[in-house]
């Protein structure tokens, strides 16, 4: 009887030991993918148990990999992992507990323990812990990668190297228990160099050497640019089954990556791939290959139009002049009118120099290395036609006589007169100015004063005074100043030399900032000054009669200033502002336009400056640059006090297009993300997402209503927001998008919808495209790098509308294109798959 006893009580303890052992297999409740493409998968969970995700890539196979280790929540627990999700049968959930861990890695060290340590130790990594300098058993952040990686401007053997950032990795044990090091390259230029530092093999087949390089401006697999991606020593090639476990391995101890992780295939590594192509295709190991990074033009066509103009190369110190189509190395700060512009960085869309470009309707693109295409360097300094597309540019040499008739034919042919009601003699808080007063304080002031009684939470609008134009005209006129611009103007070289003109402009603001103030304009200023609390650093914005106006965004014309407490009164910096109305980019502007220099006047909005803000950015109530249908409103964001307007050289801001209609802050493409934010992240998100899109919802049904622009589809209005360092989402300026045309009978097209037209637009599983001259013959879609992802060939149909699916494509923005051969046209078209 005992015996018969004894035999079930030890298979049940024997089973209680294989569940401690091997952990208890717990159901999953629910498997999503979020919008980077990476599984969620949700448990029942309890905070004294922890899980790990096990994978598996088909169903053939057990669960022998370990993706990530996530702790219990009370209720439920998501586990998520760094690669492109799987069906929910490829995956088992394991649940241990806390108080008696298991050793997933078999290392010897318990699972909580190193999880608690991480990323010194880890418990899905063997290898043994490494001190930092000489390199890490686990990337936890962007951060971390940076700190190992190095980037040379020429690596021997392994040109694809050749400045990009690259950390080197070593799998050892690779067929048994893998164990995976990341080297220091700082500290450690070879693999031997590391392998003998810390006493291990670097020989063998168990082991498999290579580095992880970095593609900022390259589409990864989840949609946004930024792409890793790992190969091989000297960029030789390996099997598909090694490489499928080289990134499982290395994804798993990489776990900040977002579905970002690619194969580089080498032209080494060519013949070893396509021997097994046919396994990638149906594998999750995205492919990035060196033909395309290498070989791609890069280019941006950022305002599609056309112009003439004498083509110059220009430093930032060189004033540019009317008809110069203008070549830059770097982008400037401040633009004047001009004709055309190319620049060798990379441009935001929402830059000044492209705002400048679209209200002035002039040609503007991003070429890399422009002087190394013939057809452009041949060019410099003659008269030239330049024509921007999306997707590819036309440059030839033009005529004297072509270039006058084109400028001539642009400007208007009567005088025009800026709206000036001097009866607003007083400064006013903001509260007491109207829309309808923009005429009296500019429509910058105006419309943020507007603003103020749209119901916001306290502080998302600015608070303050606005000074009207009134000031400025009884300041010029008691000064006698106007009299003294009409002798500079009458100078009749003024007109013709550009840069005499520049140096009188120059001369003249000195004399209005050593202007005297009349006193009781000092003294109405101090008022306002001591109604701001004591040593309060104040923000005095320009608001002229001539920008933020229907049809003119004049952005970027007129000097803001910042007061501080040490530099006394406020009269000083106004009388700078009042100055910067005659710079010499403005002056042209409205030289250019016929507008009458002397009805031109300065407002000037006064509020609290704030300082230490955690990210600003450009948003507009529609989608202009991509060009979506009406769904969605576009956002251009930067950490900190990095301006998106005026960029530095080497500053991408984030790219985001988010769903007007939605309600869920879920609901957006992220285009491209900053090369400024920290660990990866996104910088508009979460309730920021939700404030922001209500926000300027209600500023365009408000504004649209006051511009007179229902029903008017080229109407949008643009805003400049800040998220300060207390967290607050700040709007502080709002003014109609540059395309706005203020007429209720004229209704603006995209110049390739006289072309075709493509719904919907995002699309997901299709797009609808109506080629207005008939079908193409053939059509292709090619992605942001230039990859071509998708190629037809149609039979000529009269129809002329068909469906191309797309489903299979990643989330992104593509360009369509077809071929007329009816008329030997290429058509293009961009649209941003979900």
């Amino acid at each position: 009887m005992y015996k018969a006893l004894f035999i079930p009580i030890f298979f049940i303890f024997i089973s209680l030991q294989a569940n401690l052992i091997l952990g208890q297999q717990v159901p999953i409740l629910n498997h999503t993918i979020s919008s980077d493409g990476r599984v969620q998968i949700e448990v029942n969970s309890s905070p004294g148990n922890y899980y790990i995700l096990k994978v598996r890539h088909n169903l053939n196979l057990g669960f022998d990999l370990a993706s990530s280790m996530t702790l219990g929540q009370a209720g439920t627990t998501v586990l998520t992992e760094s690669l492109e999700s799987y069906p929910i049968t490829h995956y088992q959930v394991l649940e241990y507990p806390i108080a008696s861990p298991y050793d997933t890695d078999g290392d010897g060290v318990d699972d909580v323990t190193e999880y608690q340590n991480f990323p010194a130790q880890n418990p899905l990594n063997a290898a043994n812990s490494v001190q930092f300098t000489d390199g890490a058993i686990a990337i936890d952040s962007f951060t971390t990668f940076n700190q190992l990686s190095i980037a040379r401007d020429l690596v021997q053997w392994s040109e694809f190297l050749n400045g990009k950032r690259f950390a080197k990795f070593i799998i050892t044990d690779f067929d048994t228990s893998p164990k995976i090091y990341f080297i220091n390259g700082n500290t450690h230029g070879l693999h031997a160099d590391f392998t003998s530092a810390i006493g291990i093999s670097q020989v063998g087949n168990s082991v498999k050497k290579g580095q992880i390089i970095y593609h900022p401006t390259t589409p990864s697999n989840n949609g946004a640019l930024g792409t890793f991606a790992f190969n091989y020593s000297n960029g030789h090639g390996e099997s598909f089954e090694v490489v499928q476990k080289s990134h499982e391995l290395l994804a798993a101890n990489m776990p900040f990556l977002t579905n970002n992780l690619s194969y580089f295939v080498t032209t080494n590594s060519q013949d070893e791939y396509e021997q097994d192509s046919i396994l990638y295709e149906t594998a999750r190991v995205p492919l990035l290959f060196e033909a395309e990074v290498y070989a791609q033009v890069d280019y941006w066509g950022l305002n599609e139009t056309e112009g003439y103009g004498f083509f110059r190369a220009m430093t930032l110190s060189e004033i540019p002049g009317l008809k110069d189509i203008v070549l830059y190395a770097s982008i400037p700060n401040a633009l004047p009118r001009v004709g055309g512009i190319i620049t060798s960085v990379i441009q935001t869309p929402l830059s000044h120099v492209n705002l400048r470009a679209i209200q002035d309707n002039v040609p503007n693109a991003f070429i890399r290395d422009p002087l190394s295409v013939d057809s452009i360097a041949n060019l410099l300094n003659h008269n030239i036609y330049f024509k921007v597309e999306q997707d590819k540019f036309f440059i030839r040499e033009a005529s004297s006589q072509e270039v006058n008739d084109w400028y001539e034919h642009l400007r208007p042919d009567d005088r025009q007169t800026c709206p000036l009601n001097l009866e607003h003699d007083k400064i006013l808080p903001l509260d007491e100015i109207t829309f309808s007063m923009f005429d009296g304080f500019g429509a910058k002031c105006a419309n943020v004063a507007t603003m103020r009684t749209f119901g916001f939470p306290e502080g998302t609008i600015p608070d303050g005074f606005g000074i009207p134009f009134y000031y400025y005209q009884k300041f010029m006129k008691d000064n006698l100043l106007f009299e003294q611009a009409r002798l500079m103007l009458r100078n009749p070289d003024f007109q013709k030399d550009r840069n005499l003109r520049a140096h009188l402009l120059e001369d003249f603001r000195k004399k209005i900032e050593q202007a005297l103030m009349p006193n009781w304009m000092q003294n109405e200023l101090a008022n306002l000054q001591a109604a701001f609390p004591n040593n309060s650093t104040i923000r005095c914005r320009s608001s002229t009669n001539n920008e933020d106006l229907p049809g003119f965004n004049g952005a970027g014309l007129y000097a803001s200033k910042t007061h501080h407490p040490v530099e006394g009164h406020l009269a000083k910096t106004v009388k700078e502002i009042y100055a910067s109305l005659w710079n010499l980019r403005a002056f042209d502007e409205r030289e250019f336009y016929k507008v009458n220099h002397f009805t031109a006047s300065m407002a000037i909005l006064c509020h609290n400056n704030y300082s230490g803000e955690l990210a600003n950015g450009v948003g507009v109530s529609k989608d202009p640059i991509y060009k979506t249908n009406n769904t969605f409103y576009y956002f251009n964001s930067q950490v900190g006090e990095e301006l998106i307007t005026n960029p530095d050289g080497t500053a991408v801001p984030e790219e985001l297009l988010l769903d007007a209609n939605s309600t869920s802050s879920d609901d957006y493409i992220l285009v491209r993300r900053s090369n400024l934010a920290p660990n990866n992240t996104t910088i508009l998100e979460g309730n920021y997402l939700n404030q922001i899109r209500a926000y300027l919802k209600v500023i365009h049904q408000e504004f649209e209503i006051r511009y007179n622009a229902v029903g008017n589809e080229s109407f949008a209005m643009e805003i400049e927001y800040k998220i300060t360092r207390e967290g607050q989402l700040i709007i502080k300026q709002a003014r109609p998008w540059v395309a706005y045309v203020s007429t209720d009978d004229v209704k603006l097209l995209d110049s390739d919808q006289l072309n075709c037209t493509l719904f919907p637009n995002p699309a997901s599983d299709y797009i609808n495209v109506d080629w207005i001259e008939g079908n193409p013959s053939e059509v292709w879609i090619c992605n942001t790098t230039g990859r071509q992802v998708l190629h037809q060939s149609l039979s000529i149909s009269k129809n002329p509308d068909f469906r191309i699916q797309v489903k299979d494509l990643p989330a992104g923005m593509y360009i369509l294109t077809g071929y007329l051969e009816h008329n030997g046209r290429l058509i293009s078209k961009k649209f941003v798959k979900r």
